[in-house]
């Protein structure tokens, strides 16, 4: 630890003595310290990143560190040891970090989901010995879902968003401070991972089928007779619990906005296009409906405000769909026009401003782009370029935008290596935001290539950017000349170059 402070301190010396380029003097939205081309110093930046955080993190400066802290009271309550409880969450914020699973992980399943999850499913534990005497956790119980909460997404290869319980089993087998931390807490690795097969999504067809036929192989390894189908039941039932608890927790312990980061991550996780967030949201929620049973015992186990929460939640996003479904027939029928408008920068007016920013804190860029200040300074910059997306006329209310800049102003993701870069020959789309609800109706598209149409009309030669990988595909196989530059796994936010003079 001393010697990655060391060596960032050291790092921080060098980068105020000029080496690397900074034009911040331009008053633009970010400067771009150019990353070198080798393998080793994208690591090397990206240790340094970690020890940042982790300092902060020690520090109980990051949300995983007061979620650790709820872990540890809440557990503490429960009978479970507080030094095996802190052992074992150490070890699994290291490994989602060091795995790429961690803060800079812009999917729905990274550490802050496992530790929401577990959280969560410990207090709703906690919560059953008020509301039932009959079928209460016993300690070993709670010990077992406090571990598989915390590792029941632990799929460092991560080949897709969505978690695979038979790449979690493998990591989890594979890993000695977890079946270390699993023996010394008196559990059976086996049905650990029978409960985390439990929480397969979506729990029915071909998808349960497997998963109950691994629980029962693993029920047997674990020295469970095939005969004792009140016990098999019990720890199905635990992982069912769980289930249930993971897929709400996140919903209910904060509010609407927290609850949209959560769609907006898993849409992006997933590939989706915006407009399917609330039609998806409202259909995930009805699924959850379907297990009334457990569902209940879940909700019967938390407090009147996170159950308030999750209910407002619900709500929110179905209030949220039927107002999409409102806004895109009155397209269809001509009662709403989307004009596009390429905007003169230092002609844009204060109310045109709080617009941008309005949809700006609605949708956050996910490779950090994210600083109100530097954003608004930049509107009005004149190498920005911005096409809004206005209601009914020129002037009208603005309901998009799509913004970018010349490529030299921006901070690229570490490892990004762009030849470019220097050049003057290209222009980096920082993001396109629509208001919820005009997604859908080619709002989005259209605002692209009108974006794509300044640019060449400016003289560049080439746009860039991060978009999902599946979402670069998709435009490839349209015909779109998008060459894609650097992949990252596991986000698969992916930096693309298109080629202008072959659009």
């Amino acid at each position: 630890m001393f010697y990655y402070i060391y060596t960032y301190l050291v790092f921080k010396v060098i980068l105020s003595k000029g080496e690397y380029k900074d034009n911040s003097s331009l008053d633009f939205t970010f400067y771009n310290p150019l990353a070198a081309p080798t393998y080793k110093w994208y690591q090397f930046h990206k240790r340094l990143d970690l020890v940042r955080w982790w300092i902060k993190y020690k520090i109980g400066k990051t949300d995983e560190a007061i979620l650790k802290k709820r872990i540890v009271q809440i557990g503490n309550s429960l009978g479970i040891s507080t030094k095996w409880v802190n052992k074992t969450i150490e070890h699994a914020i290291s490994e989602f970090s060091v795995n790429g699973l961690g803060v800079d992980y812009y999917g729905y399943h990274n550490i802050n989901h496992e530790l929401e999850a577990t959280y969560f499913t410990l207090l709703a534990a906690y919560g059953q010995k008020e509301i039932d005497t009959t079928n209460q956790f016993d300690l070993t119980d709670i010990k077992y879902l406090f571990t598989s909460a915390l590792y029941h997404d632990f799929d460092p290869l991560k080949r897709f968003e969505k978690p695979n319980e038979d790449a979690v089993e493998y990591a989890i087998r594979n890993d000695k401070r977890i079946k270390e931390s699993i023996v010394e807490a008196g559990l059976n690795i086996d049905i650990v991972i029978a409960i985390i097969h439990r929480t397969a999504y979506p729990f029915q067809g071909e998808i349960a089928e497997h998963a109950r036929q691994r629980m029962h192989q693993l029920f047997t390894n674990a020295g469970i007779s095939p005969n004792d189908i009140e016990k098999r039941k019990h720890y199905e039932d635990l992982g069912w619990f769980l289930s249930v608890s993971e897929r709400v927790a996140g919903y209910a312990l904060d509010d609407f906005e927290h609850a949209l980061e959560l769609a907006r991550r898993n849409a992006h996780g997933l590939g989706w296009h915006p407009s399917r967030i609330n039609k998806e949201s409202v259909k995930f929620f009805s699924l959850l409906n379907k297990e009334k049973i457990m569902l209940n015992r879940v909700l019967d186990g938390i407090s009147e405000k996170y159950k308030e929460n999750y209910q407002n939640n619900i709500n929110r996003f179905k209030e949220s769909f039927l107002k999409e479904i409102e806004i895109k027939n009155a397209v269809r029928k001509g009662e709403i026009n989307l004009v596009f408008k390429s905007e003169e920068n230092k002609n844009i007016d204060s109310t045109t401003v709080k617009g941008f920013l309005s949809l700006y804190n609605e949708l956050n860029n996910p490779v950090g782009i994210n600083n109100e200040k530097k954003f608004t300074k930049s509107i009005k910059h004149p190498k920005t370029i911005i096409v809004s997306l206005r209601l009914n006329e020129t002037n009208g209310k603005v309901i998009g935008f799509a913004k970018g800049g010349p490529l030299e102003y921006y901070k690229l993701r570490r490892g990004t290596v762009e030849e470019n870069f220097g050049k003057k020959n290209t222009l980096f789309l920082e993001r396109i935001n629509v208001e919820t609800g005009y997604w859908g109706e080619s709002g989005g598209h259209n605002l692209r290539m009108k974006f794509l149409e300044k640019a060449n009309s400016n003289g560049y030669k080439f746009v860039t950017g991060y978009v999902h990988r599946d979402v670069l595909i998709r435009r490839i196989n349209n015909g779109e000349p998008i060459r894609i530059i650097q992949r990252y796994d596991p986000d698969k936010l992916d930096y693309y170059r298109l080629y202008l003079n072959k659009l």
